[in-house]
């Protein structure tokens, strides 16, 4: 049987869904904060430009990358928002993303002091406490200086929560208190300066943390940032990954299936081959524990995933070949989120969406502007 028209691997994309999630999270906002759609890592593994276009057309007012590159993407898909590139970046970079005008981070001397002679947008980086990229209260203030000198300006303050997404607030509650403090101190001299420390989770549990600017990610694409029900914040995830049944044979008892033997048969069973591997971005981890959804039924992966195909544990009756697999999203009354799987692999939801791998086709729902 020769399955004409299907695609090995289909993440589709509600972009419908895309626009709920920003309007929910804009309708959230409060005292005059705007919303920085953040599209790292090809829109977490949902496509940059598609995703920023719906999000700019439900409201987002900046978006948000790590590399210039990311930068340079937007623009040349014609994205004409404000761009923040959270990431570090060479000196040739740097001319690159004023060239793209894209705004910048600083966090360091030398670099504010290269964005001041490129005549940079420059948001400086306080650690309020993520311990990662940033400056201490001193540091910061003479990085602003340095910064407003012209011919670069001084846009905003940033700095990152490390623990809102965490049950226990207590050191969220101090990173906020600390960026708070030193925002109203830089902001007597700056009295412009955007400032914004808000992810996801900071946004939807903390109005207090909305400031200027929130910089939300993983809520935008539907998934909730606490690797709970997404659902029951009013999110709609926007993915839903799907392959096909290519392939089905019977294996006896004490017959195995796949690389190393991992998994033998106990009984007859009817084995289920899907065309699609850790290549496409499943997680090898998932041999022998996780599940697909087929016609209705649950289906557990047996034995080691490939790096192309996968096997699964059929029903006796009710699944036959080109019938859709579907890896997140719903089938019949069954239903797999992006946080099932996360648990199961012991990682979080930002993990399983931003593996899913450029060779798996991306293919849009609700696209205006093609008509």
């Amino acid at each position: 049987m020769i399955l004409r028209g299907r695609a090995r691997s289909v993440a589709h994309v509600d972009l419908n869904a895309i626009r709920h999630n920003v309007g929910l999270l804009s309708a959230a906002l409060t005292g005059g904060s705007r919303l920085c759609v953040v599209l790292k890592a090809d829109g977490y593994g949902h496509g940059a430009v598609p995703v920023g276009r719906a999000a700019m057309e439900a409201g987002a007012a900046w978006l948000g990358v790590s590399t210039v590159a990311e930068a340079q993407q937007l623009r040349a898909a014609g994205l004409t928002l404000p761009v923040l590139v959270f990431g570090p970046m060479t000196g040739p970079e740097l001319y690159c993303a004023v060239a793209a005008e894209a705004q910048v981070v600083a966090w360091s001397r030398g670099f504010a002091e290269a964005a001041r002679k490129a005549g940079a947008l420059v948001h400086v980086k306080f650690d309020s406490g993520m311990g990662r990229l940033g400056v201490n209260e001193e540091e910061a203030l003479a990085l602003a200086a340095i910064v407003a000198e012209g011919p670069s300006r001084l846009i905003g303050l940033m700095s990152h929560f490390a623990t809102a997404d965490w049950d226990d607030l207590e050191f969220f509650f101090v990173q906020l208190e600390r960026f708070a403090a030193f925002a109203a101190v830089l902001r007597r001299q700056y009295p412009d300066l955007l400032c914004h420390i808000a992810n996801s989770a900071a946004t939807l549990r903390e109005p207090r943390s909305h400031f200027d600017m929130v910089r939300c990610g993983i809520a935008v694409y539907g998934l909730d940032p606490c690797n709970r029900d997404p659902y029951a914040l009013g999110l709609w995830p926007a993915m839903r990954w799907s392959s096909y049944l290519a392939g089905e044979r019977m294996v006896q008892p004490g017959e195995s299936v796949g690389y190393g033997r991992r998994f033998i048969a106990e009984e007859p069973t009817r084995i289920g081959i899907v065309p699609i591997g850790y290549g496409d971005g499943v997680c090898r981890a998932l041999s022998n524990r996780g599940d697909v959804l087929i016609a209705g039924h649950r289906c557990r992966i047996s034995g080691t995933m490939s790096m192309d195909q996968m096997t699964v544990r059929l029903p006796e009756q009710g699944c036959q070949l080109g019938d859709e697999v579907v890896l997140i999203g719903e089938s019949g009354d069954q239903r797999i989120l992006c946080e099932d799987i996360a648990h199961l692999l012991g990682t979080i939801n930002y993990e399983v969406v931003s593996d899913v791998s450029p060779r798996t086709v991306r293919r849009y729902l609700g696209k205006p502007w093609e008509g």
